[in-house]
């Protein structure tokens, strides 16, 4: 946590260390972040988040790595979230700081603040394993320029979305974003999951099983979800379409105050902010078009 308030500070390392997150507090970011090395000798920082002030002082923030441009990566695509005082909730540093999630307004409500931090921690647990799959798949997919594959299930999705990143420059943004469209594909699209189905389902810990009990029954099982992929000189386009009914994918482009507090509704803001140039849907909301410039 990057904060020089000490009232605040507090507060948030009161509110954070009661839900079990471990909390450091420090003005030196750099030396938290690259404090720890694997076995290759390669960054392994323990930080999951980063929380940061938007009053932080310029001067260190800019020679750290957490702003865009700078000589060191910011290990591990770690999610950052900046607190500011305005009234707007906007603030300047979204613009400047790598791998920028959410920006919370302060004083800090402590359900949003906890909500928050879990979603940024879990995004970046699962992106972490997609890359992980990443360094350790070999794929030819690096000589395709196009193809169309055909999938079901969430594990061909996982597989398929760790394949066609490797053809991708930044990769390890890539990765959230075409990770969230297949799996909104499949679970919203052709298996009829709709967003207050998923949040009981998620609570009772059954998402997993209404999932498998769903692919097996007559009306989605012969359902699939096809991709088509090309990739030229100037830009990689992939066009993502269920066999679903559509949603109004319009108030998932952003995430509103509304969905803080939710378990789940952010993949489509998250893919649209961090991973294509550009993102559009059809009419109805069952085929995503998702570029890249190169």
């Amino acid at each position: 946590m990057l904060e020089p308030d000490e009232t605040t500070r507090h507060e948030i390392e009161q509110t954070l260390t009661s839900k079990n997150f471990e909390v450091v507090s420090s003005f030196t970011p750099d030396d938290i972040l690259f404090s720890s090395k694997d076995s290759n000798g390669k960054n392994a920082s323990p930080v999951g988040l980063i929380l940061i002030s938007d009053v932080f002082d310029r001067g260190i923030l800019s020679e750290s790595s957490l702003v865009l441009g700078s000589a060191r990566t910011l290990p591990q695509q770690i999610p950052v979230v900046v607190m500011t005082e305005a009234a707007d909730r906007k603030s300047p540093l979204e613009l400047v700081v790598n791998n920028w999630f959410h920006t919370l307004k302060k004083p800090c409500d402590p359900e949003i603040l906890s909500s928050v931090v879990c979603a940024a921690i879990n995004q970046f647990n699962h992106v972490r394993d997609l890359l992980h799959e990443i360094e350790t798949r070999s794929s030819a997919i690096g000589l395709i320029t196009s193809g169309t594959f055909e999938l079901r299930s969430l594990d061909e999705a996982r597989n398929l979305t760790t394949m066609l990143t490797l053809a991708c420059p930044k990769a390890e943004q890539v990765v959230i974003g075409l990770s969230e469209l297949l799996q909104n594909a499949i679970e919203h699209g052709n298996l009829e999951i709709g967003y207050d189905l998923k949040s009981e389902l998620l609570e009772s810990g059954r998402l997993f099983d209404e999932i498998q009990e769903r692919q097996e029954m007559a009306t989605y099982r012969e359902r699939i979800v096809r991709v088509n992929f090309s990739r030229t000189k100037k830009e990689i386009v992939f066009t993502i379409q269920d066999e679903g009914q559509g949603f109004n994918w319009r108030k998932y482009l952003t995430i509103d105050d509304e969905r803080l507090t939710a378990s789940h509704g952010r993949g489509i803001a998250l893919a649209k902010m961090m991973a294509f140039t550009e993102l559009n849907y059809n009419g109805s909301g069952n085929k995503v078009t998702a570029r890249i410039t190169l």
